[in-house]
């Protein structure tokens, strides 16, 4: 019995054949070559039948040529000769040394509990019509997509499923679920992409790299990974409401700490090494260290604008927490608070790592992150806090992925927390003759770099890359449009507020006493 492929159709690999049923339900003792395509469908009842076979063949061994013993080593003999894409026999055929032969030749064999002659005849009907084959290998997919409820399982069914094709999950830049290979594929694989999106916008993008092997399979890859968008949703939107939760957990009992460093009677001082020791169930739950020396880090977007969204919090955390789920994140104003607990203060290495194997992230995202000292206790843990995010921001200054450690910042710190915007303001009310003048970049920036080297000029000009004459020459055209510099009365207000108009030089003019503030500014915490 032969049942041939459609002209104009390609013909159904072993892979896909082994994914539906029968051969779904049938024992794998041998799978060598799982991408071989099957032309025709076999039933064999004597070993003459077995020698006329031709190659690409799907043999179901019944009757003479499955009496076990001999005539299965002498079948597996023949599929080799003959180069057929597997064999298929009756359970009670199969033993340890058929297998074993069958591993030793790499013929492909299944064994089924089912009556042979059923088994082929439905072999059969799915070889030559692969169509229907691969529709009903879809539908059966989607049923096992839909009792996925983790984007854990779903991306592993789809690997499993897509044997031999890595699939992942990307947001972003980040993998947040499958195998890293399809995202950085090797070789010539061609990449598959599907979008996923919730209820208004994309959020996220399933990935294969199909190898040039399989290139037929791309059409087949892009409709499973389209059925597993509704499962990938329900699953983001599951672990969404965890993380929501979970995030809103860590915030109550950060608060709490918050609330117990302000209230305790004495402060922490930096000799000291023995605080009361914080004793609460929910402390125990989400596994924070709080009673040795803490050193916090702060992470926050370098062009911040109030509270970062739910979905860049979501990658952060997934990022952070890679290879450290004890350490705990949580979501605070423009950013998002973490630190180390540790016996000894001057141990930064567990914190250092954790910073590079973020720093990907921190690129990706354009993130900032800043670290305070180490001080003991949960009233020391929040003196970190206020440091980290001071040296965050003056991180933020630097560009993405630029960490600033506070015992390198000092009183800069004061600077990264000024009220850019507002006296942005002030300048246009004070300054307005600086402010209507075509070079008033050129002489903010001249004027700024002269302050901050203490009135020399040749420190200026060099910092400046220009002559000293020119360097005069500016100076002269500043006090023309009222910079009075040199008054040691005006020299700390005209410093601040150049500091501040230098900060501003690629936003546009703000509105006095409206409503329009730079994403380049600090916001002050409230």
């Amino acid at each position: 019995m032969t049942a041939h492929r459609h002209t104009g159709t390609l013909p159904i690999t072993l892979a896909e054949l082994a994914r539906i049923a029968p051969l779904a339900r049938a024992s794998s003792h041998e799978l060598a070559n799982s991408a071989r395509r099957v032309e025709q469908v076999i039933l064999a009842e004597t070993f003459d039948r077995l020698r006329r076979s031709t190659p690409h063949a799907l043999i179901v061994l019944h009757a003479e040529a499955a009496t076990g013993g001999w005539s299965l080593a002498a079948a597996l003999h023949l599929a080799w000769e003959r180069n057929a894409a597997a064999v298929v026999v009756a359970e009670s055929v199969v033993s340890p040394a058929g297998a074993e032969l069958a591993r030793r030749l790499s013929v492909n064999l299944f064994a089924i509990a089912e009556d042979p002659v059923d088994v082929a005849l439905q072999l059969a009907g799915q070889v030559s019509a692969p169509r229907s084959a691969r529709a009903l290998r879809q539908v059966q997919c989607a049923e096992r997509l839909a009792s996925e409820t983790s984007l854990r399982g779903v991306l592993t069914l789809l690997n499993n499923e897509l044997d031999g094709i890595p699939v992942a999950l990307q947001v972003g830049e980040a993998v947040v679920a499958g195998r890293a290979a399809a995202v950085n594929p090797r070789g010539d694989a061609t990449p598959v992409c599907v979008e996923v999106s919730g209820s208004e916008r994309a959020w996220g993008t399933l990935v294969a790299a199909v190898p040039a092997a399989q290139g037929a399979m791309i059409g087949q890859v892009e409709a499973l990974l389209g059925l597993a968008r509704p499962a990938l949703a329900a699953a983001w939107a599951q672990t969404r409401l965890n993380v929501s939760l979970h995030a809103a957990h860590e915030q109550a009992a950060f608060e709490l700490l918050r609330r117990q460093a302000s209230e305790a009677p004495t402060e922490p001082t930096e000799s000291s090494t023995v605080e009361h020791p914080v004793d609460a169930a929910w402390i125990s739950e989400l596994g924070w260290q709080v009673n040795g020396y803490n050193r916090a880090v702060w992470i926050a977007p370098i062009h911040t604008n109030g509270q970062p969204p739910d979905e860049l919090g979501h990658l952060v955390r997934v990022a952070w927490q890679r290879g450290r789920p004890t350490w705990p994140l949580v979501a605070d104003g423009d950013g998002w608070i973490s630190w180390h607990s540790g016996g000894d203060p001057d141990d930064t290495g567990p914190l250092r790592r954790a910073i590079v194997a973020f720093r990907e992230t921190a690129t990706a995202h354009r993130l900032a992150l800043g670290v305070g000292r180490a001080h003991s206790g949960v009233g020391g843990l929040m003196r970190s806090v206020t440091e980290a995010r001071l040296a965050a921001h003056v991180a933020g200054e630097q560009g993405p992925a630029a960490v600033q450690w506070f015992d390198e910042v000092g009183p800069s710190a004061a600077l990264a927390w000024l009220p850019v915007a507002e006296l942005t303001e002030v300048a246009h009310l004070c300054l307005g003759d600086l402010i209507g003048a075509k070079d008033q970049a050129a002489l903010v920036e001249t004027v700024l770099a002269v302050l901050d080297c203490g009135g020399s000029l040749s420190q200026a000009s060099q910092r400046l890359g220009v002559h000293r004459n020119t360097v005069l020459a500016r100076l002269a055209r500043a006090r023309q449009v009222g910079m009075a510099f040199e008054e040691p009365g005006q020299r700390l207000a005209l410093h601040v507020l150049c500091y501040a108009l230098a900060s501003q030089t690629d936003v546009a003019t703000p509105e006095i006493n409206g409503a329009a503030t730079s994403e380049d500014s600090p916001q002050a915490v409230g």
